[in-house]
């Protein structure tokens, strides 16, 4: 799933003032505008069936994405770019503020008392912190939803809801045109969605994958070194600090 979101304010005039030739040039901008966040993803869907991202966003294809992104967006700071793939993985770039955000694959609603799969749960649990960069667990808290696959390995599948996942492609008249129909299917994990309890004692507790943002410097790239933080996209570079705004970043998550 790719997601362009653009924020751009246009302003028009008024009715008294408006004639032909002001409509004529507002609609052929909009065209223009529009069109952009369009090709981006267009461009992006090709780039990925290129196998430029062959880990499918897992960490090594991370700082790819974002340089790719904040290329992309360097020509087009008003848009934001946001990026997710069917394993769980999602990766997001803006220019204006200049930012960098990702979640690593996988599915949240892991139990804390399961060993075996807290084995490679662990660093996600113990990966968040709070707006002063104190570290927290990364537990559900109840009332949350989360997603539970119908099969221990997430290995079931069914058509995804959308249009081109969900055609008769059997009942098309030719071979070629089957077997494009066919080529445009994609399959998602079969699950359903949960709620964590009022109650903790009604389950287990259940800890999540978080959504990280970074800072980033020139091109694009995470970063915490003091002085490489460029956050404004044009007024020079900074320092990262937490969400309070006075504690400065000073950590590492593989």
């Amino acid at each position: 799933v790719a997601l362009v979101i653009t924020a751009q304010t246009i302003v028009m005039a008024t009715k008294s003032e408006f004639n032909y030739e002001t409509g004529k040039r507002v609609q052929d901008l909009l065209s223009v505008y529009t069109e952009t966040p369009a090709k981006i993803l267009q461009f992006l869907a090709q780039y990925r069936e290129k196998h430029a991202f062959p880990h499918y966003l897992q960490p090594p294809d991370r700082e790819k994405f974002f340089k790719l992104g904040d290329s992309l967006l360097t020509a087009n700071p008003r848009l934001f770019l946001f990026y997710g793939l069917e394993n769980g993985a999602f990766a997001g770039v803006g220019h204006s503020p200049r930012f960098a955000d990702y979640r690593e694959p996988g599915e949240s609603g892991y139990r804390l008392d399961d060993e075996e799969r807290m084995e490679g749960m662990q660093k996600h649990l113990d990966s968040c912190v709070d707006y002063s960069g104190s570290k927290v667990p990364c537990v559900l808290k109840p009332g949350e939803n989360y997603i539970e696959c119908i099969d221990d390995d997430c290995t079931s599948l069914q058509k995804c809801p959308d249009e081109e996942s969900q055609r008769a492609c059997w009942d098309l008249p030719t071979e070629e045109e089957r077997s494009y129909c066919e080529s445009k299917i994609k399959w998602c994990t079969l699950y359903v969605t949960k709620t964590v309890p009022a109650n903790y004692e009604e389950g287990p507790k259940r800890g999540y994958i978080p959504y990280t943002i970074y800072c980033v410097d020139t091109t694009g790239i995470p970063t915490q070194t003091p002085g490489q933080n460029s956050e404004s996209g044009q007024d020079g570079l900074g320092n990262c600090y937490h969400e309070d705004g006075v504690t400065p970043v000073n950590r590492y998550v593989s």
